[in-house]
């Protein structure tokens, strides 16, 4: 169990941070519905009250190269409770010979949120559809950045939320699933938000 949840049950304040891309941004693919971040920070209110903060800090098309360089700016400096990292999407484009240097990555940023006290969740992202020729092009590397967060995760010993398999096994046993979710190919609409939440809340246990 998470010490910084442990603290919300109690009552004490606390601060998470939601470090990502433009699927943790509150952006227009969300048709003005709450993302995963927004209808986490509801779940608590509902469950313990108005006890903690939580700041959205995804940015569009940032990649953990890009984290790494505003970690300090948008997360540590606050010293939250907890940081959340779900990332990945953009780094695949860049190809499986950048696989190692994105390893580094997760690792400098897990290393440095730990080194001050923070705990530290990743979660990987949601499927997307090689139905189109662009994600085809551009991130058929993808699964493999999956997996290597995964196994960082591991080596590591952080806590993983693997939303990629809850997609793979909602997709797997309803095909229709990969549009009903998403506004597009790569990013969720508001049902699949609601499908990610679902997810977070159970890996937490708040369901």
């Amino acid at each position: 169990m998470l010490g910084t949840l442990e603290k919300i049950k109690r009552g004490e304040k606390a601060f998470i941070v939601c470090l990502g891309d433009s699927i943790t941004e509150q952006n227009y693919h969300l048709h003005e519905h709450l993302n995963y971040v927004g209808l986490l920070s509801e779940k608590l209110i509902n469950k313990f009250g108005r006890n903690h903060l939580l700041l959205n800090a995804g940015v569009s098309g940032d990649t953990t190269w890009g984290i790494v360089e505003r970690l300090e700016r948008d997360a540590l400096r606050f010293k939250p409770d907890l940081v959340t990292l779900m990332i990945g999407m953009n780094d695949s484009a860049r190809g499986a010979e950048m696989l190692p240097e994105f390893q580094s990555n997760l690792e400098a940023i897990i290393d440095r949120t730990r080194s001050i006290g923070s705990e530290i969740v990743l979660i990987t992202q949601n499927t997307i559809s090689y139905e189109l020729t662009d994600n085809v092009n551009r991130r058929k590397d993808y699964p493999a950045y999956v997996k290597t967060l995964l196994e960082t995760a591991e080596s590591r010993q952080v806590p993983v939320c693997d939303l990629y398999q809850a997609w793979t096994d909602e997709i797997t046993a309803n095909p229709n699933s990969q549009w009903t979710l998403m506004n597009d190919g790569i990013h969720p609409n508001e049902y699949g938000h609601r499908f990610m939440a679902d997810g977070l809340f159970r890996f937490m246990g708040i369901s």
